[in-house]
């Protein structure tokens, strides 16, 4: 590792960030064609990707995907690499360090991947070796030059769990993100019979974590310590609470009126 990667990954630590990785910056990595690309720092060269756990123990009564239990992650993660992008401009005068997460110029699973923080699953996820997928993957792209060559992109071991665990069978079928429940559960304006019965059996109000319930890197993976990501845990909503949430959790870009139709659907009335 150079002295450069082990700067910032000191950088890192002090502020609770332990899964650090970097990447060299190339131009065909920018493959999100979206107004993330505005915002890229003139002439990037390098990537340091900052995986953030956020998986919680089991809570009975959880009628949400556990990303969605945890305070939004679009807000909570840019906060935290902005404090560390501060700190790498002391140590690096004159370097930019802009901070992205989901909504990145970059995929930021295979990227993550190549800079040797995890590996691939057959659900697109990125499954770290200590926090399994269940985890948010955040970056900052820099004008300082990191020495760090993609590593090749391993594969989870496909052990067929996630595809027959797959309550929509999409896995089964090769992916496709539009048949995945998450993405149903998602779904403005009004359902087909078949998504309605889909809902209803996986309980949940928001996203599926089926295939990562069953995997087996999950299975065997840690618990963060308590942090600013998992703070204010909420493990399940109700009708009463929506408005509120909404602001608070990462569902609130669809705001209140999805949840609502997908609560309804749960309710034993509408059953």
């Amino acid at each position: 590792m150079s002295s450069v990667q082990e700067q910032i990954r000191s950088v890192f630590s002090s502020l609770g960030m332990e899964e650090v990785g970097f990447l060299d910056y190339t131009a065909d990595l920018a493959v999100m064609q979206n107004s993330s690309l505005r915002r890229l720092p003139p002439k990037p060269a390098g990537i340091i990707l900052v995986l953030f756990p956020y998986r919680l123990a089991e809570y009975p009564g959880r009628n949400i995907s556990r990303y969605a239990v945890v305070p939004d992650y679009h807000k909570t993660v840019p906060a935290l690499l902005n404090r560390a992008a501060e700190e790498l401009e002391k140590h690096f005068p004159g370097e930019a360090f802009v901070s992205f997460t989901d909504h990145s110029p970059i995929d930021e699973v295979s990227c993550a991947a190549r800079a040797g923080l995890g590996m691939m699953g057959e659900n697109r996820l990125l499954i770290s070796p200590r926090y399994g997928s269940f985890v948010f993957i955040g970056e900052l792209i820099t004008t300082l030059p990191l020495n760090a060559p993609p590593q090749p992109i391993q594969g989870c071991g496909s052990c067929g769990k996630c595809r027959e665990a797959c309550p929509t069978g999409t896995l089964r079928e090769g992916f496709c993100a539009e048949n995945c429940l998450s993405h149903i559960t998602q779904k403005k304006g009004d359902l087909t019979p078949g998504e309605i019965l889909l809902i209803q059996r996986g309980g949940s109000a928001w996203g599926c974590d089926v295939c990562q319930e069953v995997c087996p890197h999950n299975i065997r993976a840690a618990l963060p310590e308590e942090w600013p990501i998992t703070e204010d845990p909420v493990f399940s909503v109700s009708e009463d609470a929506l408005d509120l949430l909404c602001k608070e959790r990462a569902f609130g870009f669809r705001g209140p009126g999805v949840l609502r139709r997908n609560l309804a659907l749960l309710s034993p009335s509408e059953i």
